[in-house]
């Protein structure tokens, strides 16, 4: 992915995050909305028509409607995410139109006989201006396309009238239009700035656990390391103390490998080690089962309530596999393929009182299998 396509990833990313607050709190604009509406008409109703009343409510329920369906059909859309734009954009039309609505109740409402039921229509279209703020300011054109078509006829109609009170009114409703969208601006900057703060986090903690992976695998194999194999030791071993079941250790040297290195070279041994690591890893059987590579050549298998027969078994079928992979080792005096030797242990034992304990009788198990010949495999007996 070059910059450019990361850069569009991330924009959508913040789009939809954005989109998601927005549709997240339309429902609380949706109720206030509803309820405003009647408490405004049940406070004009006897300065204003009926019939225009009624028509001004239809209106405004008729687009309340629409963005409840509209709402409806996001949260019903399999991913919303995916197309983040067309979901800013169903919202910021949504927050028009509802600014449209309340808009022209400044007009169609508006009492021009009745001062103190102009100034309940005037407090509570700021209140609905200043309450949008943290529901609209996420995207950045909702808050201003809502609040505009509220600003402009509510501030005209007090001027209108031309005395000095209105007119000081009518200024008074400009500056705090201007307040309350400066005011949105500064909350869409603080969501922005948030959200990629988020991101940024969220890449952070996926590098880290991403670094945390690497550091306990090995690179050229592909398997755990000795760090990972290490704390997994510790954590059977403290498993199998609870649960009274025993737990295997195999371990396993590939024969001859030094030889093999300089018959072959290096590149061919890396490639033999990776072909070993596959094979070893593909016969374990149960998800609990464990290979490392724990050294140049060296590697463990870590195998949870095992007996020590079933350990023998596992690694007999290991060193099978190894030998199926029919590598040529013309260097090694075992025989004409790749081989390994393989040493099993289990706990139980009294002298075994920690897990470098079982790790210290599987390998006297593989110098054991070593001594007898090698490619083979020998278990540790008390």
């Amino acid at each position: 992915m070059d910059n450019h396509d990361a850069r569009e990833a991330a924009r959508r990313r913040h789009l939809a995050a954005q989109v998601e607050q927005c549709y997240r709190q339309l429902p609380i604009g949706l109720a206030v909305t509803c309820v405003n509406a009647l408490l405004l008409l049940a406070v004009l109703w006897e300065v204003v028509e009926s019939r225009v009343a009624a028509l001004w409510l239809a209106v405004l329920m008729s687009v309340t409607v629409a963005r409840f369906l509209d709402l409806r059909a996001f949260r019903r859309a399999p991913d919303p995410g995916m197309a983040p734009a067309q979901g800013a954009a169903n919202f910021t039309i949504g927050a028009a139109a509802a600014g449209v609505c309340w808009g022209l109740a400044a007009i169609m409402l508006f009492p021009p006989e009745s001062m103190p039921h102009q100034m309940v229509l005037t407090f509570l279209l700021g209140g609905m201006l200043a309450g949008a703020i943290p529901l609209l300011s996420p995207l950045r054109y909702a808050y201003p396309l809502f609040a505009v078509p509220i600003i402009v006829p509510i501030a005209a109609q007090m001027m209108w009238p031309g005395d000095r009170l209105h007119v000081m009114m009518g200024l008074m409703v400009c500056i705090f239009g201007l307040a309350m969208l400066a005011s949105s601006r500064q909350v869409h900057r603080l969501f922005r700035d948030a959200e990629r703060l988020r991101a940024r986090l969220d890449s952070s903690i996926e590098a880290g656990h991403a670094l945390e992976r690497l550091v306990r695998m090995d690179a050229l194999t592909g398997i755990a390391n000795r760090r990972l194999f290490e704390e997994a030791l510790r954590r059977e071993w403290r498993r199998a103390e609870r649960s009274g079941e025993p737990l295997a250790l195999v371990t396993a040297d590939i024969d001859f490998f030094k030889d093999y290195n300089d018959h072959y070279g290096h590149p061919a041994g890396d490639q033999c080690l990776v072909a070993v690591a596959r094979a070893m890893h593909e016969a374990l059987a149960r998800p609990g089962d464990a290979v490392a590579r724990i050294g140049g050549e060296e590697f463990a298998i870590l195998l949870p309530a095992t007996s020590l027969e079933g350990a023998r078994a596992v690694a007999e079928q290991v060193r099978q596999r190894v030998l199926a992979l029919n590598l040529p080792h013309a260097a090694s005096r075992v025989g004409p393929l790749v081989s390994a030797s393989f040493g099993a242990a289990v706990s139980g034992d009294p002298s075994m009182v920690s897990p470098a304990d079982l790790l210290r009788a599987s390998d006297l198990a593989l110098y054991e299998a070593k001594r007898g010949g090698r490619n083979r495999v020998a278990v540790h007996t008390s």
